[in-house]
């Protein structure tokens, strides 16, 4: 055998050996890796916390510690799914404590019931943040108003027989007194359109508070009702009305009819009559200024489907005879 052969040989059998030492090491090391995991220890891990069980009529205004740090006792194997996947852990506030005005909780007084929530052969030895302050107040209801943000332009000739309506048109909120008391209004998302000529029936979404002040808002979105007509120009000549006119008092007036001028959708016009309206002249307003010699026109009465009205002359000359 040649000096080459025998160095390839020599290199074969030292790989070899090479690779079956690292099988050797590696398997040993997982043996006693497994056998290390199978054993009891203690170690601390890091816990999401969740808060059960709120004092009656009362309300966390402020989130309180989220994380939490816990020492457990159990195998190797337990220990990792605690290290590896940050768990959830709950306290319970009908074990807190008031101090003056303030709140807290002392979590090693619950380690029975925080066990209670761990599987296996895990146990909780301790807390580490030994006090969680808590700030608790009265839960209080406001029923407060919903405010529609509207930007809505009508075609030509065209309106709203009534006011918008909003369904609901109010809401109810839950939460702190220490929130609930500034809110006044529940506003919603805002809505614009342009030329609109057909009936409006849409859902608004609410701006509900910031999910911080732990508010709870009876719905979350309201309802857009709006009934559109094309409106048209109709007229009417009365006779002037006179009130509040002593007995023994005569006036004539000039003129002695009025033009009323109305607008009214198309769906209505036809129900629209001189008993829609009442105008009158009120005698009081010369009474308390005896040297006027006008007197202005007062709608008394007017249908819900007029939507404006107009009074020509917009006043009246009168002479009084006793």
């Amino acid at each position: 055998m040649n000096p080459a052969e025998k160095e390839i040989n020599l290199s074969t059998t030292t790989k070899r050996k090479v690779k079956v030492f690292l099988f050797i090491l590696v398997l040993t090391s997982i043996i006693w890796l497994l056998i290390e995991l199978s054993k009891t220890s203690i170690s601390t891990a890091e816990f999401n916390v969740e808060y059960t069980s709120i004092p009656a009529n009362k309300l966390l205004q402020n989130t309180p510690t989220s994380k939490i740090e816990i020492a457990l006792r159990a195998p190797g194997f337990s220990l990792l799914k605690y290290k590896l996947r940050t768990q959830k852990i709950a306290f319970n506030l009908k074990n807190s404590a008031k101090s003056g005005y303030n709140y807290y909780l002392l979590p090693n007084q619950q380690l029975s019931y925080l066990n209670e929530q761990l599987s296996g052969e895990t146990e909780v030895i301790s807390v580490l943040q030994d006090t969680v302050f808590l700030e608790l107040g009265i839960n209080k209801f406001k029923k407060v108003p919903v405010d529609p943000l509207l930007d809505i332009k009508f075609k030509l000739g065209y309106n709203l027989i009534d006011n918008f309506k909003i369904i609901p048109d109010s809401v109810l909120v839950s939460g702190s007194e220490k929130f609930i008391d500034s809110i006044q209004e529940i506003t919603t998302s805002e809505i614009k359109m342009q030329d609109v000529y057909e009936n409006i029936n849409v859902n608004l979404d609410l701006k509900l508070p910031d999910e911080k002040y732990n508010l709870i808002v009876s719905a979350n979105k309201v309802k857009l009702v709006g009934e559109v007509d094309k409106f048209t120009e109709g007229k009417f000549k009365i006779p002037v009305t006179i009130i509040n006119k002593p007995p023994n008092v005569a006036i004539s007036t000039f003129p002695g009819e009025i033009e009323v001028v109305y607008q009214a959708g198309l769906t209505n016009f036809n129900k629209i009559t001189t008993n829609s309206f009442l105008v009158v002249f009120d005698y009081e307003e010369y009474k308390n200024d005896t040297l006027t010699k006008y007197l202005n026109p007062v709608i008394k009465q007017k249908s819900e489907f007029i939507s404006s009205l107009k009074i020509n002359p917009s006043q009246i000359e009168f002479l009084i005879q006793k």
